[in-house]
């Protein structure tokens, strides 16, 4: 049989004519050819297979042994120790002027004078006596702020004056009137004391029938006409008193006249009743004011007033020092995380609680004097207000988020048996393991909570994969904070460190 040329890329090769044969017609080898032929093909292949394997393996480099280490858990802890310190209690409030008023006309009038300088924003002094160790006292004029048109009210003050005069001298002229009529009585007495005794002679003389009854007629008729006489004196002399006395009953109320309208020209001209800042003009020069009406606002910086409102339990607590003689120091800033600006004191509390908020309201007073910058009205500030001092050695504060259902996890050494060890670079070491322990929780402050009860100085508290430490679990600190390092981020408002 010819040989047959295959050519696979590289060097043509000859194949014997029965493989030839074989592959181009396997209909006619036998079955038995056909299965001892795949056999030996598959007893190749594996055994090409196997010497790869070898000569991979022998390849690769030898396998150091080393114990396997035990997994840990890796966490944040959080070292407890003591610290005294105090509450803050925390609010807002607006600021409010102590002392603000709206000066009205209490005259009707056109305003014929202003003030240069009648502006919002402009300071204005009252008259009041200006008293310094080096100097004598000096009495200081007030700023007058507008002038309403006197002169009405300037004519009703020389109209009651007038009126006051008449009836000082009507009262004058009632006075001379009493001695005269006085005079008059005392004289018309004495006439009819004698004509009295002329007509009892004239009646003994008639019975003794020396005289006529002519006469002694003549002489009764005399008696009777001035003892008429006196009685119109008499009764002229006790009207007197009641004329001086409706006098002078007219009087007080001329005088009252006058003094009311001596008022009213002095409301004509509009002062200060205080020493403050223009917050607003009503009014202008020219213009006709009614009695009542509004015409500047006037506020007084020098003392300042915060309602700050404090929830029912912060309003104890504050109550309660309140009532053992404390004065509570506050502290202001324009806004929580803000630095404090200012300083003042509470002075009062309300006397009932807001039924909506459920809070309670506290005043605190600011004196602007000693404040840089001063304090505005209107300002919306946070208060920071002294609460209850923690002096307790026994009392921790921590982090929230390390109580788990009452309880926290310790890390600790000592209290494990020797089996809770491993092995690290060959030697044996023991590990940190976390152990659950309840604890006593006290008062809030925000992040942080009040222990009573249940941890030492010097625990080490987990803190962070709370949710899948277990009791018992080995862990691996990777850092460390305080109760400081969590007071700090806070800017805290809620707690102060005592010294």
């Amino acid at each position: 049989m010819p040989a047959v040329t295959v050519c696979d890329g590289t060097t043509p090769r000859s194949l014997p004519s029965e493989l030839i044969s074989m592959t181009t017609t396997p209909k006619s080898l036998s079955p038995v050819k056909r299965l001892i032929i795949s056999e030996a093909l598959i007893v190749l292949i594996l055994g090409m297979s196997y010497g790869v394997y070898g000569y991979l393996e022998g390849q690769q480099p030898a396998v150091q042994q080393k114990e396997t280490e035990s997994s840990r858990l890796n966490i944040d802890v959080y070292s407890v120790e003591s610290m005294r310190f105090q509450e803050l209690l925390s609010g807002f409030g607006t600021v409010r002027a102590d002392r603000e008023v709206i000066l009205a006309a209490q005259v009707s009038g056109e305003i014929i004078e202003v003030h240069p300088q009648l502006e919002v924003g402009y300071h204005v002094t009252s008259g009041k006596l200006v008293t310094t160790p080096a100097s004598p006292s000096v009495q200081r004029d007030a700023d007058q702020l507008l002038r309403i048109d006197p002169r009405d009210y300037e004519q009703r003050v020389e109209q009651a004056a007038n009126r006051i005069a008449e009836l000082e001298t009507e009262i004058a002229q009632l006075g001379v009137q009493k001695k005269n009529v006085a005079r008059q009585v005392a004289k018309g007495k004495s006439v009819l004391k004698t004509l009295t005794e002329e007509y009892e002679r004239l009646k003994a003389a008639v019975a003794r029938k020396v005289g006529t009854p002519s006469d002694l007629n003549k002489a009764l008729l005399e008696v009777q006409r001035f003892d008429d006489t006196l009685i119109q004196l008499e009764n002229q002399a006790a009207s007197i008193p009641h004329q001086i006395a409706a006098a002078e009953q007219r009087l007080l109320t001329s005088k009252s006249e006058k003094q009311r309208a001596q008022n009213d020209l002095q409301r004509a001209q509009i002062v200060p009743p205080f020493d403050g800042v223009l917050s607003e003009v009503f009014v202008e020069q020219g213009q006709y004011v009614q009695a009542g009406e509004p015409l500047v606002r006037l506020t007084d910086l020098s003392v300042v007033e915060i309602p700050v409102a404090l929830s029912f339990e912060d309003f104890l607590q504050l109550q309660q020092e309140m009532d053992g003689g404390h004065r509570l120091e506050v502290t202001l800033a324009e806004n929580e995380s803000a630095r404090n600006t200012w300083q003042g004191y509470v002075v009062r509390t309300s006397p009932e609680a807001d039924p909506g908020s459920r809070t309670v309201q506290v005043f605190v007073e600011v004196r602007n004097s000693d404040e840089k910058p001063p304090l505005l009205p209107g300002a919306f500030v946070h208060a920071r207000i002294d609460g209850r001092c923690y002096r307790d050695e026994n009392v921790f504060l921590i982090p929230r988020e390390c109580i788990v259902d009452g309880s926290v996890y310790v890390v600790g050494q000592e209290d494990f048996a020797d089996e809770k060890t491993e092995k690290v670079d060959g030697e044996v070491v023991r590990v940190d393991v976390a152990q659950s322990r309840p604890v006593q929780l006290g008062r809030r402050f925000r992040s942080l909570v009040e222990v009573t009860d249940g941890i030492e100085p010097g625990d080490r508290l987990v803190l962070t994969n709370l949710d899948i430490v277990e009791d018992g679990t080995r862990v691996s600190v990777q850092s460390s904070t305080t109760v400081s390092d969590e007071i700090e981020p806070l800017k805290n408002t809620v707690i102060r460190r005592l010294r």
